[in-house]
């Protein structure tokens, strides 16, 4: 019996790439793409030409990630971390300041907003974090405060800039990674006291108006309807605009005709629906399902505890981001400013997403081995 050639180490990786994460990456990036042109002027340029250099840019990040194996992104975890702390640092002493906000880093038109890549960050140090504490340990309150520690020092350099959205989603994000933690009841009910606290302290001292008002928008929007609800209303049109099968690529009225605002960041859900309907929404959502119960799905069968927080963090990176968005879209959320993943305009999201799904894809492969 003779023995075929050994596979290139190109051909490794092809054999061991989880497929089935890169073609729901690419058709979450489709419908993303045709969504935002339709958003925008519909010429395929502007916006859409700028997100898709990101998206590339990301592609090719995520390749790169993962073809690595995630023992190496477990070595790299703190000095990672610490560098995304150090770009927040930067961010208020040479940030690109817009409207009233300074949350970006760049020259020009190249610029990078350094608390999405934290979102990914803090993934990583968690997860490193967690892995190493002694079994016995875990889920006691002393040996909790590094994580929270963790969430908590981006997310007040975050919040100062100020961007409560991505706050919000960074705790989300931290905290379901913690959950798999082993919590004793004292633990919870600790970190819930502590919890309370900081929200009432952030509440009265870091909240600013509009912020607060977001809730009263938030309960009747009617009543605001020439104002801060104009955009929640004109959302809730346009889904219920579409229909079953929606009006088709383009021809959203609500969008065409300039009622719904935002359409390119906030609400692009709301577009998405009226020119694609109930049945577009549901196709979109299921690909977006399959992305996180295929990262579910790998951390359960991942090598070790490391592997599978990263897999879940991903999971929660996606998961946070949907339910917020698509929630403030149909009035069962406040608006804020979480952006839906690929779909909203914003390279530096685009690009944290993809290193997302880089993550997931080498802890995938190395299962596979």
């Amino acid at each position: 019996m003779t023995l075929g050639t050994p596979p290139s180490a190109l051909g490794r990786i092809a054999r061991d790439v989880d497929w089935f994460v890169v073609i729901l990456t690419i058709g979450v990036v489709a419908l993303a793409m045709v969504n935002l042109n339709s958003a925008g002027a519909g010429t395929w340029s502007g916006k859409v030409m700028s997100q898709g250099r990101w998206v590339v840019l990301g592609a090719i990040a995520a390749v790169i990630v993962g073809a690595l194996n995630y023992r190496v992104v477990y070595r790299l975890a703190y000095v990672a971390y610490a560098a995304g702390i150090g770009l927040l640092a930067l961010v208020p002493l040479i940030g690109i300041k817009r409207n009233d906000a300074r949350r970006w880093l760049g020259i020009g038109d190249y610029q990078f907003q350094p608390s999405e890549l934290m979102k990914v960050l803090l993934v990583m140090v968690l997860a490193r974090y967690l892995h190493d504490l002694p079994r016995e340990r875990k889920g006691r309150p002393l040996d909790m405060l590094a994580p929270f520690a963790f969430i908590g020092l981006p997310v007040a350099f975050i919040i100062v800039q100020p961007d409560l959205s991505t706050s919000i989603i960074c705790i989300l994000i931290g905290t379901s990674v913690i959950a798999l933690t082993r919590l004793s009841l004292r633990t919870i009910l600790t970190l819930l006291s502590v919890g309370l606290v900081l929200f009432t302290l952030g509440w009265v001292s870091f909240m600013r108006d509009y912020q607060r008002s977001r809730i009263d928008v938030w309960l009747n929007p009617e009543a605001y309807a020439d104002d801060e609800g104009y955009q929640t209303i004109q959302a809730i049109t346009s889904v219920g605009n579409g229909g079953f099968f929606g009006r088709g690529a383009g021809q959203g009225t609500q969008n065409k005709l300039g009622f719904l605002p935002y359409g390119e960041t906030d609400f692009p859900f709301a577009v998405f629906a009226e020119e694609w309907g109930f049945a577009g929404c549901a196709l979109g959502l299921s690909l977006f399902l399959c992305l996180i119960l295929w990262s579910l799905n790998v951390a359960s069968r991942a090598r070790d505890r490391f592997a599978a927080l990263l897999a879940v963090g991903v999971a929660a990176l996606f998961f946070w981001h949907v339910i917020i968005n698509i929630g403030m879209v149909l009035q069962l959320l406040p608006v804020t400013g979480v952006t839906l993943p690929f779909f909203s305009v914003g390279g530096s999201n685009a690009l944290t997403l993809m290193i997302g799904i880089g993550l997931l894809i080498s802890v995938s492969r190395e299962r596979k081995r």
